[in-house]
């Protein structure tokens, strides 16, 4: 099991092999871990749409293994943690 620090190091870790700088712009906590949402330092920093990423997914850190899962982005962020919790349920049933 590992912690939310932990965690937060693993995904700014992850963050920094982008090729542009990118910040976390989201993160909070489920049942099985910690989740992620990251965006360009420049749009957070700017707002200028030019610099808005696009097809950037969310992620998540498992807190039992400290897996680090990509999500997709066609549908609403809890849906994916939902559905993350299910899989992992009957993949340990």
């Amino acid at each position: 099991m590992i912690t939310y620090s932990r965690a937060l190091s693993q995904a700014a870790e992850y963050l920094r092999q982008s090729e542009i700088l990118v910040q976390i712009s989201l993160e909070g906590e489920f049942q099985e871990g910690w989740y992620f949402c990251y965006q360009s330092k420049e749009f957070l920093d700017t707002g200028g749409f030019s610099a808005q990423l696009a097809g950037n997914g969310p992620f998540l850190i498992d807190r039992d293994s400290g897996e680090l899962v990509v999500l997709g982005t066609d549908r609403p962020l809890e849906e994916y943690l939902k559905e993350y919790a299910e899989q992992k349920r009957a993949r340990n049933a």
